[in-house]
């Protein structure tokens, strides 16, 4: 597959520089086979290709503006009309909007040439989705023969949130795109060795992190190939690709950051740090039983060394007791993601180098390792909280959520992605080679997960999104060599099944079928308002009410009805949730994108309706964050929206948006006291 130019370069690398170098990179590349496809795509596979992309934008524009907005659609629309009006993205509040400047100029573009609609705000993103399924084909031919890559597009083209970001006028779907467009350029880069494809992946990926930061998590795709060749060169000119994309990734979204308004420490210092951003709070146990663990602890250390000793090679003895030993130490104080993580690598390499004789010590440890976690998890589960708070604590920091929330796009693939390294890692413990692929689902989608949770403990979906695609390519990947293995195994056996091409079209339909999910498919496709909220039906309502200036409007959604109505009074939000996106200005509290003044307490609720007696009061609820009933978004204001202070005068064609105006009662004894 790769020809002699790949071992060209821009400049010489002296031997003396690269001698010792080169030795330990023959042997990594050793421990990798390449897997990239002997058969070439037909006539015939491209007429389907174009069958399946046609289908995937036959199911991104249908029902494209049959919904209003929603999310932070309505962020990105302000920003726009402004862009239209004044040639700048300035928001209600006067702030610049630095985010997706390539996004919102070309929604600009789009509005100019069809006017002003929630169809003309999406159409750029439709028609990004619909180049993504073909960009994201051009990146499968690396691993997946033919029938697996159009497999591997037809789920692209059907992914229920692959459909959902082509249909929603936010960044999402063009990070995706150029992930798509960077892998498309490295793999180009590994098979010539022309340095203007490594120059294009770099070019996409800066761009993807322009349009949302999430893109800097695949950076170290451009190590790929110089790992698989062996290839010293190849390896210096990726890591100097990564390192443009980094420096760029600090000063754009240093760039972006110095755009938004400080919010007031002292406005919620009360409510220690948020849950995105908290990790687990520290263990402490009785002096009694933190000797006894550390006892225990001793003694498997012990059990750690005397598997150590059966190694034969020296520097594979001293990594694996180093390996379990710190591991070790990181279960103690309670640290399982780092320390099952050090498990694994130093099981990885005891069988490696020990062979079969050392699964008896390994067992020994492993019972020692697992009645301390049991003694842990027992004490834990005596704290109060749940169990996500028992498993929170043993985890310990990065967090484990990320691997979970990027599974949540497709449980079958993120099942499959999990399985293939799994395989990886056993193959290595046979001394066999790992297929390739392993190695781009861990560059490109488990090393990014695992470094986001440094960052952040608990985290939306679309945070993991950057990955999504190198999951879904390694997944395919995978189920066709387990397709492969499979026919190998049924020609030994003279079993039919699956013997011929007939057998891998089942295979890949089925495999496709089970990724994307095809009830999720349907329930997405022209969706409406049974899955999205009717933020646009409350604005209509509250224009028919003739609004007139001494009128009081609180949204819950404030950006929503600040773009529809033009102007909204009062945000209502709990601080627990506002604390993020508000600013001091003028000596008040004020959402720093709109300007709207924030109200967050069952208190600042009942002081507006007494101060407010005798004029209209409206509060626009909001169908979004349903999952509780929106009480954790309310905070203690809730009781008093139900109390008879409140009617409901208008509700949604969601089912869950409703319109509460003020009747003038005297305040509800469910409300809460005032709070200083």
């Amino acid at each position: 597959m790769f020809s002699d130019a790949a071992n060209r370069g821009l400049f010489p690398v002296s031997p003396t520089l690269t001698g010792h170098v080169s030795g330990l990179m023959r042997s990594l590349s050793e421990l990798f086979r390449i897997t990239a496809p002997l058969e070439r795509d037909q006539l015939a596979h491209r007429i389907v290709l174009l069958f399946i992309v046609s289908v995937g934008a036959w199911v991104r524009f249908w029902g494209l503006g049959n919904v209003g907005l929603h999310g932070d659609e309505e962020t990105m629309a302000m920003a726009v009309m402004s862009i239209v009006r004044e040639g700048a993205p300035i928001l209600p509040s006067g702030m610049f909007y630095p985010r997706g400047m390539t996004e919102l100029y070309l929604m600009a573009g789009s509005v100019q040439l069809f006017g002003e609609s929630e169809w003309a705000f999406r159409f750029p993103s439709a028609i990004c989705g619909v180049l993504t399924i073909w960009w994201a084909w051009l990146a499968g031919r690396r691993f997946l023969r033919p029938y697996w890559n159009l497999a591997f597009a037809a789920a692209i083209a059907l992914l229920p949130s692959m459909i959902v970001y082509s249909q929603t006028a936010r960044m999402y779907i063009f990070l995706l795109a150029a992930v798509a467009g960077c892998m498309v350029c490295v793999f180009a880069w590994e098979r010539s060795g022309r340095i203007g494809w490594l120059l294009g992946g770099v070019l996409a990926l800066v761009i993807g992190i322009e349009l949302h930061a999430l893109a800097v998590t695949t950076v170290l795709l451009f190590l790929m190939p110089g790992i698989l060749q062996g290839d010293v060169r190849k390896l210096l000119y990726g890591g100097i690709a990564a390192a443009v994309v980094m420096v760029s990734y600090l000063l754009i979204n240093g760039w972006v950051d110095s755009h938004y308004p400080v919010p007031p420490p002292e406005y919620a210092a009360d409510l220690g740090a948020p849950m995105w951003d908290r990790s687990r709070t520290p263990q402490a146990f009785a002096l009694s039983f933190e000797v006894a663990l550390w006892i225990a602890g001793l003694a498997i250390a012990f059990f750690a060394v005397h598997l150590s000793r059966v190694i034969p090679q020296r520097f594979a003895a001293i990594c694996v007791a180093t390996l379990l030993l710190v591991g070790l130490l990181l279960q103690l104080k309670l640290y399982y993601h780092m320390a099952a993580l050090l498990f694994v690598a130093g099981v990885v390499v005891a069988r490696r180098f020990g062979g079969p004789r050392v699964w008896r010590r390994l067992s020994i440890f492993g019972l020692g390792a697992g009645l301390l976690a049991l003694i842990h998890f027992s004490l834990l589960a005596y704290t109060p909280g749940s169990l996500k708070k028992v498993i929170g604590a043993l985890v310990g920091q990065p967090s484990i959520w990320p691997y979970a929330r990027i599974m949540e796009f497709s449980e079958f693939a993120g099942l499959l992605a999990l399985a293939s390294v799994a395989w990886g890692l056993w193959r290595l413990m046979k001394r066999r080679r790992v297929p390739d692929y392993v190695l781009f689902g861990v560059l490109a989608v488990w090393i990014p997960m695992f470094t986001i949770g440094f960052f952040v403990w608990s985290l939306p979906t679309r945070y993991t999104v950057a990955s999504l695609l190198p999951m879904m390519l390694c997944a395919f990947a995978f189920a066709q060599k387990g397709t492969d293995w499979l026919q190998v195994k049924a020609a030994a056996r003279n079993i039919s099944l699956l013997k011929d091409r007939s057998g891998q079209l089942v295979a890949a339909a089925v495999t496709t079928a089970l990724v994307v999910n095809p009830m999720e498919v349907v329930a997405n496709v022209n969706s409406g308002y049974e899955s999205h909220p009717d933020h646009k039906g409350a604005a209509e309502f509250m224009k028919s009410q003739n609004i007139v200036a001494s009128d009081v409007i609180l949204a819950e959604d404030v950006l929503q009805q600040t773009y529809y109505l033009g102007h909204v009074d009062y945000w209502l939000m709990s601080r627990n949730h506002a604390r993020r996106y508000v600013e001091l200005k003028n000596g008040r509290i004020v959402d720093f994108y709109t300007g709207s003044g924030v109200i967050s307490s069952a208190a600042m609720l009942e002081d507006l309706l007494r101060n407010e007696r005798g004029h209209r009061i409206f509060v626009i609820g909001s169908g979004e964050n349903q999952s509780d009933k929106r009480k954790g978004m309310r905070g203690d204001m809730d009781p008093v929206l139900h109390s008879k202070q409140f009617e409901v005068v208008y509700e949604g064609r969601d089912g869950l948006t409703q319109v509460w105006r003020a009747t003038g009662a005297p305040p509800s004894q469910l409300s809460s006291p005032p709070q200083e």
